[in-house]
């Protein structure tokens, strides 16, 4: 059964619709958090208008979670998304450049799996930013105002109110924030340049998401007197709701990804549309 549904899969890719914006891909990572990664895929295709390509690299620890991906393959084999099954434990960044060198488009934005979208959005609004120049960011909002890592408050930076192709939208400078409004480098839905994205990878050592945004911020002194540019109510929520990587010490709640697996099993799905909004 898992052989023939791989088989589909690979069969189906060359029918998958060629995105209809050739401007921006997104990437997303995940390991081992099928029911997660179906929120996300879910609200990504429910909220985001113009089906772009996404590309999926995925890890998994055992048998059971591979199952559990087939079964999420099986549920998106009509939508423009590719998964890529990480080759090994430490081929994480030849897996990721793997999947950048077959990217069309000249800008790209990264996701990871305990992210939802929460609300409506425009890809070509957001994609069409100069990327020299402004780090678009779908995190961000004016609703930030407290820091999750620290659980303190963090202050907001001057903004520059400007309506930008019929929609609100707040400019600063990343030199000038602090906390989350000083980070530009993040891989939680901030845009960038393919050809630059590609460059700084090669440079560095990373050996999971985490790490590749930890090695990306050897770069920041170059995005620092770049624009932020975000919506006046983030676009994406990042649910830390469990971990899944030993690479740092953040926070995250107590909600078991076993035990999501399990219930994934018996059918269930995550009710992700009672976050929107």
């Amino acid at each position: 059964e898992r052989d023939a549904l791989i088989g589909l899969y690979r069969d189906r890719l060359h029918s998958i619709p060629k995105s209809t914006s050739t401007t921006v891909e997104c990437i997303i990572f995940s390991k081992d958090r099928p029911m997660q990664l179906h929120a996300l895929l879910s609200s990504f295709y429910e909220k985001i208008s113009c089906p772009i390509r996404v590309h999926v690299l995925y890890h998994l620890t055992t048998d059971s979670y591979k199952k559990a991906y087939i079964r999420l393959i099986e549920l998106f084999l009509e939508k423009p998304v590719t998964f890529v099954e990480q080759r090994t434990n430490h081929s994480f960044k030849e897996d990721l450049l793997d999947i950048l060198s077959g990217v069309e488009s000249e800008k790209i934005f990264f996701l990871v799996d305990d992210i939802v979208i929460v609300e409506d959005l425009n890809i070509d609004d957001f994609a069409s930013f100069d990327v020299d120049r402004f780090v678009p960011s779908l995190r961000l909002g004016k609703n930030i105002s407290h820091f999750y890592h620290f659980n303190i408050d963090q202050p907001q930076p001057a903004f520059i109110y400007q309506e930008h192709s019929g929609k609100a939208k707040f400019f600063w400078q990343w030199s000038h924030g602090k906390y989350d409004w000083g980070y530009p480098l993040s891989l939680d839905g901030h845009l960038f340049s393919t050809d630059e994205i590609i460059s700084m990878i090669r440079t560095i050592e990373c050996k999971a998401p985490n790490s590749l945004e930890n090695s990306l911020n050897q770069f920041k002194s170059i995005f620092e007197d770049r624009f932020g540019v975000c919506y006046k109510k983030s676009v994406v929520l990042n649910n830390p709701c469990n971990k899944v990587q030993s690479e740092n010490e953040n926070k995250y709640g107590d909600l078991n990804q076993g035990y999501l697996l399990r219930q994934w099993h018996k059918g269930y799905q995550i009710d992700y549309r009672k976050l929107y909004g």
